[in-house]
């Protein structure tokens, strides 16, 4: 018999092999049950189902779990494909991938994984651009080149979570709205976070991106 549960709100699950990782957004944590598929596992739709009263119990003592349906989680597509970037770009592009990557910089200091995520990169949207039509794969990968050429002159470089949130707050300047995903590997552990438009990898690469299972889309 089997105990259908919903995860908490902020938290998320990825079934990997046996393993389920575990990314608890309100503590920007994650955890890994190794080995659980004898008592807990995750159906399709989302749902946990736990294999007894106590282990339904005890993931929802410690905040994991609720009878309770989550609001709708987004789910970006597999990813598929990836933009090519030039190597150069115009100075002008150049310098406003400066301004936005370093006020994207100063918004991500001291502010939590939750706050990130939460953010709303719509207020970013640079009036000269808000009416414009859809931006082509051509202009998309022009503006990265200017993002890449731009980030070495960006203080206080920091890890994925921080390029993926510079990269978001620079593209939505130009009305370019982008999912943020987060994905995660075992043995050994590791987590990772990119972008995408549809199925394609944008400021990374596939083949990295292929070898992480997503757990959260923002």
């Amino acid at each position: 018999m089997t105990l259908p549960l919903w995860p908490a709100p902020h938290v998320h699950f990825a079934t990997i092999d046996t393993d389920i990782v575990l990314l608890d957004v309100a503590r920007d944590r994650y955890d890994c049950l190794t080995d659980c598929a004898p008592w807990l596992t995750t159906d399709e739709d989302g749902r946990l189902l736990a294999g007894d009263t106590e282990t339904a119990e005890a993931l929802i003592d410690m905040g994991f779990a609720s009878h309770a349906p989550p609001p709708p989680v987004r789910r970006a597509p597999l990813p598929q494909r990836e933009l090519t970037i030039p190597v150069r770009s115009p100075r002008r592009a150049l310098a406003r991938a400066l301004v936005a990557q370093a006020t994207a910089t100063a918004i991500f200091q001291k502010r939590s994984l939750l706050e990130l995520i939460r953010f709303n990169p719509g207020r970013a949207v640079d009036p000269a651009f808000q009416d414009r039509a859809p931006v082509s794969e051509t202009r998309l990968a022009s503006l990265l080149s200017a993002a890449r050429l731009a980030r070495p002159w960006i203080p206080f470089e920091g890890e994925c979570l921080q390029r993926a949130f510079q990269l978001r707050y620079y593209l939505a300047r130009f009305g370019i709205a982008t999912d943020w995903v987060f994905g995660v590997r075992t043995w050994p552990f590791s987590a990772h976070c990119w972008l995408q438009i549809g199925d394609m990898v944008v400021g990374d690469r596939l083949e990295r991106v292929r070898r992480y299972t997503p757990i959260m889309t923002a």
